[in-house]
């Protein structure tokens, strides 16, 4: 059995675009989604294509990302269960401005971009909503710009690792824990740096007894280190 399959799938009163509506409406929602599971690896939709349906990430996890002219690729978002791709819901028909990539076996609903955007149109709830989901999204993407634009690899990264801290809901008991759902790699194509260079002002940092780090888990140390170390 696939990962997707082993994960426990979120019910519609988990989903935060749907959390404000009643068991009415999410159970009239329910009739209209489809659920669809890719394997990774697998392309869910590519940039430029008609975005004919929204998806919702169930379980596993969904990569977001553009490539550049020269075909360098920049990660935007990783979702994860919970997470949508839902998108400009004021016209019926719209075009895809990024790719979406599963990074692990996952499992998605599927919307059909017409009952979308009749939701929207007819749910002042839902819209609302979505107007919080898309400020979300133009905070998280102002930070990504913010980053890239930095020269220095390494302030790129403490950027990133602060950025998570603050953002990020941890249940681990360490204080300043951030649990990264990122490879190494996929931090990489998001920073618009190599692997290795996040591998090795990892270590650097971890010599400086800025941050400590264990499977995907960094715990940090010393913020104001970190903070200084920015300037």
């Amino acid at each position: 059995m696939n990962s997707a399959g082993k994960s426990k799938k979120l019910q519609l009163k988990d989903i935060s675009l749907f959390q404000d509506l009643s068991t009415e409406e999410r159970n009239a929602i329910g009739k209209c989604l489809k659920e669809a599971t890719f394997k990774k690896g697998e392309i869910l939709f590519s940039e430029g294509m008609a975005c004919e349906r929204v998806f919702i990430v169930q379980s596993g996890r969904v990569k977001i990302f553009r490539l550049s002219s020269s075909g360098k690729e920049q990660i935007l978002e990783v979702f994860g269960p919970g997470d949508t791709c839902a998108c400009n819901p004021g016209v019926a028909y719209w075009s895809c401005s990024s790719s979406a990539q599963a990074l692990t076996d996952c499992c998605v609903w599927t919307l059909s971009r017409f009952n979308y955007v009749q939701m929207v149109k007819s749910n002042s709830r839902m819209a609302h909503t979505l107007n919080r989901i898309f400020a979300e999204r133009l905070c998280k993407f102002s930070s990504l710009i913010e980053m890239v634009s930095v020269d220095d690899p390494r302030k790129r990264l403490i950027k990133f690792i602060l950025e998570m801290a603050s953002h990020q809901e941890c249940q681990c008991p360490e204080e300043n824990c951030v649990c990264l759902t990122m490879t190494q790699d996929e931090i990489a194509q998001r920073l618009g740096i190599t692997r290795v260079t996040v591998a090795r002002h990892l270590q650097q940092l971890k010599n400086l007894k800025f941050i400590s780090s264990h499977d995907r888990q960094i715990t940090i140390l010393d913020k104001k280190g970190l903070e200084k170390a920015l300037l």
